[in-house]
């Protein structure tokens, strides 16, 4: 058929095979029942044109355009489609069936309940299409490109796709079902209730891509650049990335389950109400991240980086870190169970408000920390160091620590219960109001440092050195001081209850308290009786009027003037005779339980929280 017009035409119930149709026009006409067989349409049009019950097989279209078409019940099997335009389509309950489609353009067209199995598409374009309960099985794109295009109850199985890209697309109940895409392009789209299983994405870019109610199980992402991607209510399950760039990426109310992530970086995470269980992080770099109410398990990061993020609200659990560094990090309301870090370092960060049990840190370096209201449980440090670090209300029970080092640090209202420290040195630090109870101290350095109303309770110290220091106003009850050397230091450790001092050079004992501090006592041992004696008979009457008037401790600057060895007075007893009770002064010696500084807890204080740059 040569040259051929039909205006108006109706074609019912015919067949053709073995039919050849070269520039012919269709315009105005209606197919019903047709079936065509080994036919080829080429330079052909249609126009305005409706088909019905229609079955087309082993055909081949060349530069044939559709325009204004309507397709009804139709069926296409062993076809080869070359440049086909359609324009204004739409196509209703369709079969394809091994066909071969390239340089197609599709315009404003629509297909409902329609399915595609065993296809081929190349530089196939879609602009303006809505797809509604579609089925696309065994199929293979190059070079397709998708624009403005819908799906709704959509299925994708065994699909491939080269060098694709889809922008300005919705995507709503869709299924992704073994799905590979490799050198891909995804902009400006959204996806509702999308289904990916066994899916591979490879050298892909991803820019502005919204995905929600989202379920990836399966994926593998490789190569792949992501730009203003958000997740909301997603579900993502064994999913590995490798060499993978995110910026401005954001999850929210997103469960990430088996994930591993390889040479990935990211810049502007955002993470909101997540769950994130049993990941790998290896190389990885997080740059200015927010993660808030999200619950951390089994989480293992190696070679991680981590500057200018925030944690805040959040869970972990079995998290571990190895070659591991934060810069200006800032952690607030977190319980960690069971976080090890193994070679890391932080620096400018900050805790608020953290407990954390079962945590072991292993040559790990703080510098410029912050810790406010911390309690460390069970904790395990080793080689660990914190450099111009800040700590208030801080709290360490049953914890083991050696070669631990404190430097150039602030730190109020600091307790440790039920402890061992070996090896541990405080170089150049103020600290203020400090609890040791139950603690087993070896190895303890205390250089060039100012500590301030600290409290010792069943404490036992070995071999330690304490060098250019001032301890003021100490409290002892039930401690044992064993080979201490005190050298060029000023200690005073007042109201002592059962303090022993072992292997000590009689100038070291009394450095642990000066005679006004045991004279606040209400009962001595034989062996600070005759220390007491020894010292000069004025400055012991001097300390002791003074307890008995209840008068507070001077300052640290003002006792510093009072202690002033004298040769002790002849004629003075060493006999045991007790002292003259103060229980005749009209004001009663304070004790322990009356003291207007009560122990400090952990709890909150409502003290504005000091900067860093104090």
């Amino acid at each position: 058929l040569l040259n051929f017009t039909s205006i108006n035409g109706s074609y019912i119930n015919t067949t053709y095979s073995n039919f050849t149709v070269v520039n012919a026009s269709f315009i105005n006409g209606i197919e019903f029942n047709l079936t065509l067989w080994n036919v080829s349409l080429i330079n052909s049009s249609f126009v305005n044109y409706t088909r019905i019950n229609y079955t087309l097989s082993e055909a081949y279209l060349a530069n044939v355009s559709f325009v204004t078409f309507t397709a009804i019940n139709i069926s296409t099997a062993n076809t080869t489609a070359v440049n086909v335009s359609i324009v204004n389509a739409t196509f209703i309950n369709g079969t394809e069936f091994n066909v071969t489609a390239l340089n197609n353009t599709i315009f404003k067209a629509s297909f409902i309940n329609y399915t595609r199995i065993n296809f081929t598409l190349f530089n196939t374009s879609l602009t303006n299409v809505s797809t509604i309960n579609t089925t696309a099985i065994n199929g293979t794109s190059v070079n397709s490109t998708f624009i403005y295009v819908d799906a709704l109850n959509g299925t994708f199985m065994n699909v491939t796709d080269v060098n694709g890209s889809i922008s300005w697309s919705m995507l709503k109940n869709v299924s992704y079902v073994n799905f590979l895409s490799v050198n891909g392009s995804l902009g400006n789209s959204t996806w509702l209730n999308v289904t990916s299983k066994n899916a591979s994405y490879f050298n892909q870019t991803w820019v502005n891509l919204t995905m929600i109610n989202a379920t990836f199980v399966n994926h593998t992402l490789r190569n792949v650049s992501q730009l203003n991607v958000t997740y909301i209510n997603a579900s993502i399950y064994n999913v590995t990335s490798t060499n993978v760039t995110t910026v401005n990426l954001m999850y929210v109310n997103s469960t990430i389950v088996n994930y591993t992530a390889v040479n990935v970086t990211e810049f502007n995470l955002t993470v909101w109400n997540g769950i994130l269980n049993t990941t790998k992080f290896v190389n990885y770099t997080m740059v200015n991240s927010s993660i808030a109410g999200t619950r951390l398990f089994n989480l293992t990061f190696v070679n991680y980086t981590g500057i200018d993020g925030s944690y805040w609200n959040m869970t972990w659990l079995n998290v571990t870190f190895v070659n591991a560094t934060h810069i200006n990090f800032t952690e607030t309301d977190i319980v960690r169970t069971n976080v090890t870090m193994v070679n890391a370092t932080a620096h400018n960060s900050s805790s608020v408000n953290v407990l954390s049990i079962n945590e072991t840190l292993i040559n790990v370096t703080l510098r410029n920390h912050s810790f406010i209201n911390v309690t460390l449980v069970n904790s395990l440090l080793v080689n660990v160091s914190f450099w111009k670090h800040y700590r208030k209300n801080f709290l360490a029970k049953d914890s083991y620590w050696k070669n631990v080092s404190f430097i150039h640090g602030v730190g109020h209202n600091v307790t440790i219960v039920n402890g061992i420290s070996v090896d541990m040195l405080l170089f150049d630090e103020s600290q203020k109001i400090i609890n040791f109870t139950n603690v087993l101290v070896r190895n303890f350095t205390v250089y060039n440092s100012t500590i301030k109303r600290p409290v010792f309770r069943n404490v036992s110290m070995w071999n330690s050195l304490m060098l250019l220091t001032k301890i003021r106003a100490g409290n002892a009850r039930d401690v044992t001081f064993i080979d201490v050397t005190v050298n060029e230091s000023d200690v005073r450790f007042h109201d002592r209850v059962n303090v022993v001092a072992c292997n000590m050079t009689m100038a070291q004992k009394k450095a642990f308290a000066d005679s006004g501090a045991l004279a606040r006592k209400r009962r001595w041992s034989e062996q600070e009786m005759r220390e007491m004696q020894e010292m000069a008979h004025e400055e012991t009457e001097t300390y002791i009027e003074q307890a008995g008037r209840g008068e507070e401790d001077p300052e640290p600057e003002e006792r510093e003037t009072t202690l002033k060895p004298v040769t002790p007075t002849p004629g003075i007893s060493t006999s045991s005779t007790p002292r003259p009770s103060l229980s005749t002064s009209s004001t009663p010696t304070p004790s322990m339980s009356t003291s207007s500084s009560p122990t400090p807890s952990m709890s909150t204080s409502s003290t504005p929280t000091p900067s860093m740059s104090t």
